[in-house]
């Protein structure tokens, strides 16, 4: 029996292996009762390195979504971006999460100061720009880049964790981190081993997002809680101009 029915958005033009792969994932990680749907943006980005990407792939998933009637009980945004996370929770009725805060909240549960491990220098305005808004800025001991395009990422596997472990290693020796977050969706089967090498947690932020939304949404379904309309995330009113 289904209970609750979550929407895992991956924004950008991933190919079919990529989606489905996902889509296994997050059902193994679900509990029982919960849905699981991956999106992706044929026709999108490769990916969202870059601002004016960004924007045409935030523009893409708010025509996708809005204005029609919607069968989820939680969105997730799979980019560390969060991109359109905003928008969403202006425009919807159910709970939007995006995995750069979902991970930040699962981090900072888990120790006192955690390290973000990013593939690039360029990444990190725009995501601690991001951590200063949600209030995690005085939590977080580092950014690491690790100088790794999102291609590359998915191109050489092997190296980038190599890349990934000696940048943890120094975040939690220099840095004095006690958690690790991977800064990137693209940052796939890397967790588990970086854990136990590293000797302290390493959070997924695709992982860690998704059960974020799986409790939002239990929580909406059982509570009826969802994102708040006053204020920040008011929606326009029907009829209302453009």
């Amino acid at each position: 029996m289904v209970e609750r029915r979550i929407l895992h958005i991956i924004p950008v033009d991933a190919p079919g292996e990529r989606i489905e792969r996902v889509r296994r994932y997050l059902h193994g990680l679900a509990h029982g009762g919960t849905q699981v749907d991956v999106m992706a943006l044929p026709g999108g980005p490769s990916d969202l390195e870059y601002h004016i990407d960004g924007h045409r792939a935030v523009s893409m998933v708010i025509d996708r979504l809005t204005g029609r009637e919607l069968s989820y009980d939680g969105i997730l945004v799979g980019c560390f971006y969060d991109p359109g996370v905003r928008e969403l929770r202006e425009a919807l009725d159910v709970p939007v999460m995006g995995v750069g805060e979902g991970s930040m909240l699962v981090a900072s549960c888990l120790g006192h100061r955690f390290s973000i491990l990013v593939g690039r220098r360029k990444w990190i305005p725009k995501m601690s720009d991001n951590a200063l808004r949600y209030g995690f800025d005085r939590r977080i001991a580092s950014w690491r880049p690790v100088g790794v395009t999102v291609k590359l990422l998915h191109e050489d596997p092997k190296g980038t964790y190599n890349t990934l472990l000696e940048a943890g290693r120094a975040a939690v020796r220099d840095d004095g981190a006690e958690v690790i977050i991977l800064g990137c969706a693209a940052m796939e089967d890397t967790a588990g081993q970086l854990q136990q090498e590293l000797g302290c947690p390493v959070v997924d932020p695709v992982a860690a997002g998704f059960k974020v939304i799986e409790t939002l949404a239990d929580l909406r379904v059982r509570l009826n809680l969802s994102t708040s309309k006053l204020y920040d995330y008011e929606s326009r009113g029907e009829g209302e101009e453009v």
